[in-house]
């Protein structure tokens, strides 16, 4: 479903902002579905797609506990952020870093009152390190984050203290020698789907992208901008490429395209019906055809129900719809 290398777009930093949704796991946000089908998106908005994805859903698998916990805030983890830049300024010395780092955990969960200890911090084991997390209720100081997270520069931009591409790290990739995540290979343990989809969308995509971004803080990014968007935008990146060589999409605002395509979704005339019938293409079926790729996920976020024997006249009869349907914007 992925064609080539992609763009190299990273999700996790884009422009001035960074989403630190895989590290804070009680962040919370946008891994539900309505009752109609519909998934969440910034603004309070709800995208209409079906997901075309056949390994994962548009929600953030970061990890075993994603969602589980109380959300404290963005004023909270602002408060926390703050003390934790002050505290490894003064303590974490680049010279030196497996000696500093382990002294600056040691501060910081002292500051915060921090008792949490995951139980596999070592070895084949500590692949999963959601499954360390005991059940029942938490109290303060008991919650699994890690606290290598904090403001990584002056600005107040969140991120890894610990990176070696912050500021604050001095070069030295400090991600394995402590935190929460320690011995799991950090970020490359992170299965967040939406990051590994997002180098694959257009150009046209990446700029709905960032218009919907725009003015969202740290903490609205990590919540509401990195799982169901990026699906949605690679759902119909096929029809944005499209609308944008008709000079259409750049004269839309966010809100209007959703409205555009979730009309598209619940009035697509070539639509499964409900019940199914016999005779159907299934998803595979229309994955092995000839069209682009992007025009056949665009088919299956929208339910298109082709029949192999008819499926040129459907596809130009559904070609001619999405036309008519542009030129009335």
């Amino acid at each position: 479903m992925r064609p080539g290398a992609g763009t190299g777009a990273n999700l996790c930093l884009r422009g001035t902002l960074s989403c630190v949704r895989c590290c804070l796991p009680h962040i919370g946000g946008d891994s539900w579905r309505a009752a109609d089908g519909a998934w969440p998106g910034p603004g309070g908005l709800l995208l209409k797609f079906a997901n075309f994805n056949p390994r994962r859903g548009p929600r953030i698998e970061a990890s075993g506990y994603e969602d589980a916990f109380a959300d404290v805030g963005r004023g909270e983890m602002e408060r926390r952020f703050a003390r934790r830049r002050r505290l490894f300024l003064e303590i974490y010395d680049p010279e030196r870093p497996r000696e500093s780092l382990p002294r600056y955990m040691e501060a910081v969960a002292g500051a915060e009152g921090y008792r949490y200890r995951h139980g596999a911090n070592s070895g084949p084991a500590s692949l999963h390190v959601g499954g360390s997390v005991p059940a029942g209720p938490r109290g303060q100081g008991e919650l699994p984050e890690c606290q290598l997270l904090g403001f990584i520069d002056a600005g107040g931009r969140p991120g890894c203290l610990a990176h070696p591409l912050a500021p604050t790290s001095g070069g030295h990739d400090g991600r394995d020698l402590a935190g929460f995540f320690h011995h799991t290979g950090c970020c490359n343990s992170v299965a967040c789907e939406a990051a590994r989809e997002f180098p694959h969308l257009s150009p046209a995509a990446l700029g709905v992208f960032d218009r919907a971004v725009e003015g969202l803080s740290w903490y609205e990014y990590s919540r509401h901008a990195t799982s169901v968007l990026v699906y949605y935008l690679r759902a119909f990146d096929h029809l944005l490429v499209r609308m944008d060589e008709a000079a259409v999409l750049g004269r839309l605002p966010f809100r209007e395209l959703v409205s555009f395509t979730n009309a598209l979704y619940d009035e697509w005339p070539l639509k499964i019906p409900v019940p199914r019938g016999t005779g159907f293409m299934s998803a595979l079926d229309l994955l092995r055809t000839p069209i682009p790729l992007p025009e056949r996920i665009l088919h299956i976020a929208l339910r298109t129900g082709f029949r192999a024997d008819t499926f040129g006249e459907q596809l130009e009869k559904g070609r001619e719809w999405i036309v008519r349907r542009m030129e009335r914007l």
